[in-house]
């Protein structure tokens, strides 16, 4: 049997917060205005709307408050669709399709495509990276099966947790497969031991990013 010591600390730690509604108030529902931004770029690619490139970048340049949408290198996304604008198109047409391709494909798809100008190369194109803004863009499929992925935040989760690392070398559909299992062992971890949450892969997401804000001393975590 595993051994789930780690998790089970990891998930438990802030319960009083997630049953108060505070994951939900200060962390879940805030995503929701930034998620509907990323469904309406959506509609304009697959319409071919005159103005999606206007809406695309309407999208990864929202705020909430203090909180943004991290597509990662928000000029190099510029960058990419000024000076590839058809390119752009169909990588996010494939990403996006309204048909039943497997989200491996789509990524595969996607990856090829991006090719911002030299200046924006080397922090772009990275695999990490790359997977932040492809996971970010999968939200306007469905968030609570597509969430958020930013590469240091699950990497602090694995050591934490005593979870193994993605394999070395793993490309970016191996990479979203092993957090979104990741989060589902958060998520069967905490009904196994009864607790309010996570229930759903965007909470669990909520609840990395939150430890990994407390470790980064970037903003106060209420999860101690």
């Amino acid at each position: 049997m595993a051994d789930n010591t780690l998790l089970d600390e990891y998930v438990t730690l802030g319960q009083e917060y997630i049953e108060s509604g505070g994951l939900h108030r200060d962390e879940f529902y805030g995503k929701f205005d930034i998620v509907l931004n990323i469904k309406k770029a959506r509609e304009a690619v697959l319409a071919r709307a005159d103005d999606w490139t206007d809406v695309v970048k309407q999208a990864y340049r929202y705020r909430q408050g203090d909180r943004r949408f991290d597509f990662g290198r928000a000029g190099a996304l510029k960058s990419w669709i000024d000076g590839n604008p058809d390119d752009a198109l169909d990588a996010l047409q494939a990403l996006w399709a309204e048909d039943n391709t497997p989200i491996p494909d789509r990524i595969r798809k996607f990856v090829p495509l991006p090719k911002p100008e030299p200046k924006w190369e080397k922090g772009f194109i990275g695999t990490g990276t790359r997977l932040g803004l492809i996971a970010a863009l999968l939200m306007a499929l469905d968030p609570g099966k597509y969430p958020p992925y930013w590469v240091k935040a699950f990497e602090y989760a694995y050591r934490r947790t005593g979870y193994p690392m993605p394999p070395k070398g793993a490309d970016e559909v191996a990479l979203y497969k092993h957090a979104r299992e990741f989060l589902d062992k958060l998520v069967e971890r905490a009904a196994a031991l009864g607790l309010a949450g996570p229930t759903n892969r965007l909470e669990s997401q909520s609840i990395v990013w939150l430890h990994w804000y407390e470790e980064d001393g970037r903003r106060r975590s209420p999860l101690r």
